[in-house]
């Protein structure tokens, strides 16, 4: 009878032992990520094609590419007004340019989601908005300096704010899709 006890209270300790290690494992995986979260990946790239106002692709150290989005941000499509002149602007500030890639994760088409820096520091992504070819991406917004920049290019009437009814990226592919099913048949 005092084996069977001891069995029995050999299997609860196993199991407690098991139930910490499971704790363990939870809360450290929980402090890894919130540490990379807060800190992003920082990988330098070349640039070597430009996609859009807001994507492109470039060549890692070990010539991978990849394709990113700049995250925080959204620039016309190219079908829209100043889709074409917000492509050129990003092909001018960093194309067959070295950057720095602050990667905070990835989006559902597998693009690093990043903040784009180049060799003198100067946020890409930021520039973007400030110089009027995108909008601050309030669905995804983090930093309130996108805001602030949207609102001075609004102020001076730069880029896209040029036109009196912009249209959001969002509604103009939303709108596509709609014109698109009218049609079907």
């Amino acid at each position: 009878m005092l084996r069977f006890f001891g069995k029995i209270d050999e299997i609860i300790l196993n199991n407690i032992i098991n139930m910490w290690k499971k704790i363990f494992f939870i809360l450290f995986f929980c402090a890894i990520s919130s540490v990379s979260a807060k800190n992003p990946r920082i990988l330098p790239c070349y640039v070597v094609k430009i996609s859009d106002g807001d994507t492109f692709t470039c060549s890692l150290r070990n010539n991978k590419k990849v394709k990113v989005r700049l995250q925080e941000i959204d620039a016309p499509e190219k079908g829209q007004p100043f889709g074409k002149k917000a492509q050129h602007y990003l092909t001018k500030l960093i194309y067959k340019k070295n950057v720095k890639l602050h990667v905070s994760s990835y989006d559902r088409y597998q693009r690093m989601l990043a903040t784009v820096y180049n060799s003198q520091g100067k946020n890409i992504n930021l520039a973007m908005v400030n110089a009027g070819f995108a909008w601050a991406y309030q669905q995804y917004l983090k930093d309130p300096q996108y805001l602030q920049a949207q609102k001075y290019a609004q102020r001076k009437r730069l880029g896209l704010w040029q036109d009196p009814h912009p249209v959001y990226p969002h509604q103009w592919r939303k709108q596509k899709k709609q014109k698109i099913k009218k049609y079907d048949f």
